[in-house]
């Protein structure tokens, strides 16, 4: 068979990110509570807390819900007043203003010629596609964990994408950045 598709991860892939910056940012807030933090040992909880709740055995949340539950438990520990929701939503406001890498936009031209381009990504549906508009990126489909109401590394996020498009996982090429996200669930 031949390759028919091409999915892309969005952040980290498509898109510039910078790993650890809203766990730094809450620890920012944390900090100027008057609390001390091991910025290490918080980014690592931060991360692992992610991890927990886009296992396949839990109920789904949005990422915006998961935010705010981590964000609250940060806080509530540290005995931080702030309010969750608004830092949440502040964090995934600057999501938005995420910038393509420079070469993004010139292969996406050429490989939309001879491949279908999909987008999937462990992210919110407002998130992704505010900085797809920002960026002026299209592609033939776009799947989020929040539409598919599961998260990478799940195999089903996979599966669900190549059933709605009648594809074979022969026909398919995944491209990611991340080999907890990206690749263990194609593994699976």
């Amino acid at each position: 068979m031949m390759i028919k598709a091409i999915i892309f991860d969005a952040f980290g892939t498509l898109f510039k990110v910078t790993s650890g910056d809203s766990a730094r940012k809450i620890i920012s807030n944390i900090v100027a509570s008057g609390n001390h933090i091991d910025e290490q040992a918080f980014i690592q909880e931060w991360k692992e807390y992610y991890k927990i709740y886009t296992a396949a055995d839990m109920d789904f949340k949005t990422e915006r819900d998961i935010f705010i539950s981590r964000i609250r438990m940060f806080y509530n520990r540290y005995n931080v007043e702030r309010n969750a929701e608004i830092d949440t939503d502040f964090l995934l406001a600057n999501s938005y203003e995420r910038d393509v890498y420079e070469e993004v936009p010139a292969a996406l031209k050429i490989l939309k010629n001879k491949y279908k381009i999909y987008i999937g990504s462990n992210t919110d549906n407002d998130v992704l596609n505010a900085v797809m508009k920002k960026n002026n990126i299209t592609v033939d489909k776009i799947y989020t964990s929040e539409n598919l109401k599961c998260y990478k590394p799940n195999p089903e996020f996979y599966l669900m994408i190549l059933r709605d498009n009648n594809l074979s996982p022969h026909e398919v090429i995944f491209i990611g950045d991340s080999i907890d996200d990206d690749i263990l669930g194609l593994l699976g």
